[in-house]
């Protein structure tokens, strides 16, 4: 097992804000492009809890669409922490089951009966439990809150009182239990789905920190390090030269792309420039086989999960139209190439703006409307300018 505190790559200045920012009273919302490294924070929080001096539960919802699921993977993560003491998982559970029938024989998981009932007043009495633990302070990861929102709106009118509800219900909760603490981290824009089920203020009061790519020193460590651990082709070893060169191929720093493109280099590492290129050539191209859709897939496949059906085509024809131009479009020529005459100039800059929050493309210097729009992963540009997705 990787030892990620001793890794530049490891996030761990990161981690140490995040639980600086707990430290300090704050619960926090951290979301960000997919694939861009939120999950592992979450993870090596769990992991280095203890050293800050708390015990983190993560909770991955993306698979919840009803509010009670989120409950019963709150108890699932407390049952799969293994630093729990089990004194305070025996105490847990008795004021749980203390809601209902204390006396009562409890089958299948110690929550069970929970589901079929209240499960608010038990979710609000476990988080007084953990609240009222005066040996441990406690942590909430909530990994992909928005997605299982999104879950909870496309069920219409009722999934968006169900939605707002629920937001409400953590908003007090947070505020009645203040000794837990709180982060929440999401790969699609919530900011639309909590202007529709009016629940902004809630968000609100959640302090935002932004992840940021790995810097270049971190990428090429993460790559060297990855070489040692095994590539295809037998290959041990990823030269400086080649590091560098991937960082600037794959343009956005993220480990998950930097493995990929790592994973489809020739077997022989070089240091020569031009020997370098043509192994960034071929890796490349390798990666944008058909065969890679899995790869690259799910972005399109994220596009038909998340964006309104009425939003969908608006999406494919944007990207579609800034895939072929390495160095992107600006608003006026993106609107020309577009050429739908009922599309405003202003709706065009909004959507543009969602597309830049779930990781798609950037704009640098941010709202210059003279400078252009890019994708911000370079292989994503050419495979969608290679396969055009479509509506």
């Amino acid at each position: 097992m990787t030892d990620y505190t001793k890794k530049t790559y490891g996030r761990n200045k990161e981690v140490a804000e995040l639980f600086g920012l707990f430290k300090a009273g704050k619960d926090i919302s951290k979301h960000g492009p997919r694939r861009l490294g939120k999950t592992f924070v979450l993870d090596r929080m769990v992991e280095q809890a203890g050293s800050h001096g708390f015990i983190c539960l993560k909770v991955e919802v993306a698979g919840c669409n009803e509010p009670k699921m989120v409950f019963r993977q709150l108890c699932d993560a407390i049952d799969a922490h293994h630093s729990i003491p089990k004194r305070t998982f025996t105490l847990l559970k008795q004021r749980v089951a203390q809601v209902a029938s204390p006396r009562s024989e409890q089958v299948g998981q110690w929550y069970q009966h929970a589901l079929g009932l209240d499960w608010e007043s038990y979710l609000e009495r476990l988080l007084k439990a953990l609240h009222e633990d005066k040996k441990n302070q406690w942590a909430i990861l909530i990994d992909e809150l928005p997605i299982f929102l999104k879950a909870l709106h496309d069920k219409g009118e009722d999934g968006v009182k169900q939605a707002r509800d629920f937001m409400n219900l953590f908003s007090r909760l947070r505020s009645a239990q203040p000794r837990v603490r709180w982060l929440v981290t999401g790969s699609i824009g919530i900011t639309p789905l909590a202007h529709a089920g009016n629940y902004m203020g809630v968000m609100a009061k959640l302090h935002h920190y932004p992840l940021e790519p790995l810097t270049e020193a971190q990428a090429i460590d993460y790559l060297q390090d990855l070489a040692q651990q095994g590539l295809p082709h037998g290959r041990k070893a990823i030269t400086e030269q080649e590091a560098k060169a991937i960082v600037d191929a794959v343009g956005w720093r993220a480990a998950y792309y930097l493995e990929a493109f790592a994973h489809h280099l020739p077997a022989n590492p070089e240091s020569d420039p031009a020997k370098v290129q043509a192994n960034m050539n071929a890796a490349m191209d390798a990666l944008l086989k058909p065969y890679n859709k899995a790869r690259f897939g799910t972005w399109e496949e994220h596009i038909r999960k998340h964006h309104p059906v009425q939003q969908q085509g608006m999406s494919f024809e944007v990207l579609n139209a800034i895939a072929p131009h390495e160095t992107g479009l600006t608003l006026d020529a993106l609107l020309a190439a577009l050429g739908n005459p009922t599309l405003k100039r202003e709706t065009l800059r909004k959507h543009l703006m969602q597309l830049i929050e779930e990781g798609f493309l950037y704009q640098e210097p941010f709202g210059d409307d003279t400078a252009p729009y890019r994708f911000r992963i370079a292989p994503l540009r050419l495979w969608w300018k290679l396969h055009r997705p479509q509506e």
